[in-house]
């Protein structure tokens, strides 16, 4: 009844939201002027080349990447790093910024392959509908310290501290950007925003007109969507999809068939209102159902103490989100925002349901001409059930976990056009830890239109999640030895500690963007990470009784550091002809407390990519991506060749042929050992695609 009731005020507060943007944006009182206004970011730098525009791609994403300049590339727009538009080349953070063009030429058929294009973004596919998604080191299965969000809203499991990526999906050419923030977020975003944060971001409906037909056929996956968008009304916009998708059984390393194959049907829809050219009014929901053949190897209290299991999977998500954005004036805006999110899991570990509410909040004034202050009050309830199951029990089935919030950040500018601070905090209550404070600063120097230097210390922090404080989970049996030739089977079972404490990261980043050439651009930054309190399992004395029981305990004992840092560069050999190359570096150093996190993730990744528009119509588009090896799990090193050549016979259609994996038919891109089920290969992939629009 409760989960009814909250549904219900949900839907209703979405609704009033929606009604109360319409009434407020009277287009008589509140009309603005006749074109958009500059982003305040792109102003404060007028006679920077890198920070002021000639030309900005399209709301729609429609031109490609070959027909904007360098310095167009530079000055696309970024919301994630300080909650408000500003110019890529001007953002004091590492960030990236995956576009639509970027989407389409790549090849890759998910959202979390997308990921990879960014430097520093390490994606391991595990099997057919699992991915390990890292930023700078520490990457696992359900990732603690990134935090993703898609439309504002936070796809972070707080009962598993991590992400189902298998839940993560949208029609790709419907996808505006993803923004990719290498290092913390936590002062604006939150606990968790610990070396990342991806914010994926879908087009406004009145970009998305008309029916569109998007498919895919590969000997790895296949999927078809199907899109409408219309006019409700002069200044309402809507848009309506269904996508289904099929993933193939993947290879074990044995060469066998894994049994991973699942399906997907997914939609939803988002209404967009422009009553002004000061407000937008978005309305927005999406369901999803996956059903999934999950192999799993299930413990046994007798040699060899697991047996290959199969589990009829099933995770289902849905949301609903109601945001209104009002433009006060060209020194001031705001946002407010609400959303309910739904995800069950029923696998064959646990059988959970979270129920999400979110309120958020924030504000940007400019007090004068040197001060300009962005704050946010926010509120998360996140009711959560668990159903015990033979592996997993401890705990009070239904949870009620809230999270108070409020952010305050100043953007002080020093000197006009060349320097300037930001300074800011995060405040949060949780019922997990109590208080945490995330303060950032971080100094922007602009020395002339072709450089751009920037540095940030910062403190994020990872709250614990329920499986950490209130279960206890029956992870393995092993035999363990009792005298000189016998032993006995013991089970090893997982503990959560109530009195968990929040793991701490201290950040230090130092980055340079400059453009020696008017064909040529480079984006260095640097990072030192300092870990504390860090998550850690520590076993106890074994206890007999009917059964031995070896107890595992959580505890905040490991500590360590991790350094390194990404280059990436962009040449336009031609004007049709251009080249993006990143190489990035992670070094990591933990205790023994917490051995597997120093080896979580490859030290070393590279890539070159080449679009080259043969002719107006026709693309080939190809990339190399170097992977060194994952020494902790066991996993080698690889190197994968993508080639697709596609062709526009006309600006409505667009078919494409290619090959993910070329040289390589089959290779582990994670392992065994940090993970709830059954690893496989990613193999060689060959596909043909096909984009139209009526």
């Amino acid at each position: 009844m409760e989960l009814k009731l909250g549904t219900q005020s949900i839907a209703l507060l979405c609704g009033v939201l929606l009604l109360a943007g319409l009434a407020y944006a009277d287009p008589a009182a509140n009309a603005g002027p006749a074109t958009t206004p500059t982003s305040p970011a792109a102003n404060s730098h007028p006679n920077s080349s890198i920070a002021s525009p000639t030309s900005q791609p399209t709301a729609s994403g429609e031109n490609d990447l070959t027909s904007l300049s360098l310095e167009d590339l530079m000055n696309v727009e970024v919301t994630s790093v300080s909650k408000k538009k500003e110019s890529i080349a001007v953002a004091a953070a590492a960030v990236t910024v995956i576009s639509q063009d970027d989407i389409s030429r790549s090849g890759f058929g998910t959202i979390p392959d997308l990921l990879s294009l960014a430097p520093g973004v390490d994606v391991g596919r595990i099997n057919a509908f699992t991915w390990a998604v890292g930023i700078r080191g520490l990457n696992d299965q359900y990732n603690s310290n990134l935090l993703v969000l898609q439309d504002g809203r936070s796809l972070y499991s707080s009962l598993f501290a991590g992400v189902y990526w298998d839940t993560v999906d949208y029609v790709l050419p419907d996808l505006d950007r993803i923004e990719v923030i290498r290092g913390p977020g936590a002062t604006l975003w939150g606990a968790n925003a610990v070396n990342g944060v991806i914010n994926i971001i879908s087009k406004d409906a009145r970009d998305t007109q008309g029916l569109l037909v998007d498919s895919r056929a590969s000997n790895d996956d296949s999927d078809l969507s199907v899109r409408y968008g219309g006019k409700l009304l002069d200044d309402t916009f809507y848009r309506v999809y269904i996508k289904a998708a099929y993933f193939n059984e993947l290879d074990d390393s044995n060469g066998d068939n894994a049994g991973d194959d699942w399906h997907s049907l997914r939609g939803g829809f988002r209404i967009d209102n422009h009553p002004s050219e000061a407000d937008t009014v978005t309305l927005q929901g999406d369901l999803g159902d996956n059903r999934i053949n999950e192999p799993f190897d299930q413990p046994v209290p007798t040699p060899p103490f697991t047996t290959p299991t199969k589990f009829d999977r099933d995770d289902a998500t849905g949301n609903l989100l109601s945001r209104w954005t009002h433009r006060v004036s060209d020194d001031s805006d705001f946002a407010l925002q609400v959303y309910y999110d739904y995800l069950k899991v029923n696998s064959a570990s646990t059988d959970s349901n979270q129920n999400t509410i979110d309120i958020d909040f924030h504000h940007r004034i400019k007090l004068d001409a040197r001060n300009e202050v962005t704050w946010g009050l926010g509120y998360r309830l996140v009711n959560s059930l668990i159903k015990a199951t033979p592996d997993l029990s401890g705990f009070p089935p239904t949870k009620n976990d809230n999270v108070f919030s409020a952010f305050v950040q100043d953007t002080i500018t020093i000197q006009p056009d060349h320097w300037s601070f930001t300074i800011g905090s995060k405040f949060e209550h949780n019922d997990y830890n109590g208080y945490d404070v995330e303060p950032s600063g971080r100094l922007l120097w602009t020395p002339n239109k072709t450089n751009s230097i920037w540095g940030s210390v910062s403190e994020a922090d990872r709250t614990p999640s329920r499986l950490s404080t209130d279960t206890v989970v029956q992870t393995s049996y092993e035999s363990i030895p009792i005298g000189p030739a016998t032993s006995l089977p013991a089970v090893n079972r997982l503990f959560g500690n109530p009195g968990q404490g929040a793991e701490k990261l201290i950040a230090y980043e130092l980055g340079y963007r400059f453009q020696p050439l008017k064909s040529l651009s480079f984006d260095i930054a640097a990072f030192y990470n300092q870990y504390q309190d860090k998550q850690s399992i520590v076993a106890g004395a074994p206890i007999f009784g009917p059964e031995i029981v070896v107890p595992l305990y959580y505890g905040n004992l490991a500590s360590g550091h991790t350094y390194g840092g990404e280059i990436s560069s962009t040449l336009s050999v031609t004007q049709d002809w251009r080249l993006v190359g990143s190489y990035s570096l992670v070094e990591a150093k933990f205790s023994a407390n917490d051995p597997t996190d120093a080896g979580s993730a490859p030290t070393n990744m590279a890539q070159i990519r080449s679009n080259l528009d043969i002719t107006r119509h026709v693309q080939f588009n190809a990339a190399v991506y170097y992977v060194s090896s994952v020494g902790e799990f066991h996993v080698p090193g690889y190197i994968s060749t993508d080639l697709n050549l596609a062709w526009n016979p006309r600006k409505d259609l667009q078919c494409s042929i290619g090959v993910l994996n070329l040289f390589d038919d089959h290779h582990p891109e994670y392992g065994t050992d940090a993970i709830e089920g059954v690893a496989s290969e990613t193999p060689r992939t060959v596909y043909v695609q096909m984009s139209y629009k009526f």
